[in-house]
């Protein structure tokens, strides 16, 4: 039986952290090495950890002063023992069976990568994230992973680090070293790193179930409305863009990279507007003009989102 190593990153969700946690500690695949790095907790988080670890051995926590997600992340990979390594944000919850039924599959098939649907939990209410397309239940390879992962439209199920499964092997560098997190972006580490780890995947396989709750909360980062961190989001997706041209990734990949860094300008400029943020407006703003080609052109069916587009770039 293969050792899973589960890293949380824990920092101040005491309201949901012991369901996440126990969610972990009580799955039927029972072979887990779970690491939890509290990130400077203090409102009781970093207590509840260590009381799990005082139950159950297979709890390991580090506690360090406030350093980001991408820093605490970084330090459980430099602690992993297992021959497998999975993500879990520290305000979701997984179902009991979601790790034994995937690693069935994936010892079966020698899987490099296994990922599941998941679903949204916003204040009680349960959304299951359905694609439009199918994805195919047979084993695909690194470019159609990476066509999932970037037509959003079509594909909603694999967008993320936490619903997946990872061989430790491919999450690993040129040079045989561990991939780490670029701990100079406040937000969009974890989307370096997904696209990192993907190019080096040789066989995938999807399963259409959602195990993973992925928990909306107003308070996570990815709803900040701080344009510093803002404009680190859209530096992570230039990183992508740079990383898949190196790479001679398929154009029509790249193009949805570009796509998808537009609509997350489009938002922050929608921020900044609503702010007053003058100077961080036409930052977002140039952001978006950079690939306008490829963002009108792939939402040729969505008038919509086009309308909005250029009635942002107008103000």
């Amino acid at each position: 039986m293969k050792k899973i190593s589960v890293i949380i990153p824990v920092y101040n969700t005491k309201k949901e952290l012991e369901k996440c946690l126990y969610s972990i500690q009580n799955q039927s695949y029972s072979d887990l090495e779970i690491i939890c790095v509290d990130d400077g907790s203090d409102d009781g988080s970093e207590k509840i950890v260590d009381e799990f670890a005082k139950i159950d051995s297979r709890f390991k926590v580090v506690h360090q002063k406030n350093a980001g997600e991408s820093h605490a992340r970084n330090i459980g990979l430099g602690m992993v023992t297992g021959d497998v390594i999975a993500f879990c944000d520290c305000d979701d919850w997984i179902e009991l069976n979601m790790y034994e039924i995937m690693m069935k599959e994936m010892e079966h098939y020698h899987l490099d990568m296994i990922a599941s649907g998941w679903c949204k939990e916003t204040f009680g209410e349960t959304e299951i994230i359905k694609n439009i397309l199918p994805i195919t239940e047979n084993i695909f390879g690194r470019d159609q992973l990476l066509k999932y992962l970037y037509m959003r439209d079509s594909y909603r199920g694999l967008a993320y680090m936490w619903n997946k499964l990872y061989k430790k092997e491919i999450l690993r560098d040129i040079n045989g070293k561990l991939l780490y997190f670029n701990e100079n972006l406040s937000l969009g580490g974890d989307v370096v790193y997904l696209a990192s780890a993907s190019l080096n995947v040789k066989k995938v396989k999807y399963i259409d179930y959602p195990f993973y709750h992925y928990n909306q909360r107003r308070e996570s980062g990815c709803h900040t409305e701080d344009v510093l961190k803002l404009t680190d989001w859209l530096k992570a997706y230039e990183i992508l863009i740079e990383l898949f041209n190196r790479k001679n990734i398929d154009e029509s990949v790249v193009d949805y990279v570009k796509r998808f860094l537009v609509y997350h300008s489009s938002n922050a400029a929608e921020i900044a507007i609503k702010n007053g943020e003058e100077e961080s407006k036409r930052l977002f703003q140039s952001y978006m003009k950079k690939y306008e080609r490829e963002y009108v052109g792939l939402n040729a069916s969505h008038p919509e989102r086009i309308k909005r587009y250029y009635q942002l770039l107008e103000v």
